[in-house]
């Protein structure tokens, strides 16, 4: 069996926007859950303006087709060009 695989995706808020970025991150987290494979998830606030979300998958390949798929990516371009976050880092590691 594969190893488990965590995802964290940091987003900086543009100014003024942190509360409603907050609120955004938790809205496509609900929905990420309901993804194949997808074991847990949080966000959590670093500072006023900037946040953080981690996924736990149940395996790399989960996370791949995850990050692969249309929903993922329509996700992560509102994010990365919207008007709510002026950008965002990504990284994966393996959970084991």
């Amino acid at each position: 069996m594969s190893p488990s695989a965590i995802a964290i995706v940091r987003v900086q808020a543009f100014p003024g926007q942190g509360s409603a970025l907050g609120a955004h991150l938790n809205e496509l987290l609900d929905q990420v859950r309901q993804q194949p494979g997808c074991q847990s998830g949080e966000v959590r606030a670093l500072a006023a303006d900037r946040w953080q979300v981690q996924t736990r998958w149940a395996s790399q390949a989960d996370l791949e087709a995850h990050l692969s798929g249309s929903k993922a990516q329509q996700w992560l371009g509102r994010l990365g060009c919207g008007e709510l976050a002026q950008g965002l880092e990504f990284e994966s590691r393996s959970a084991d």
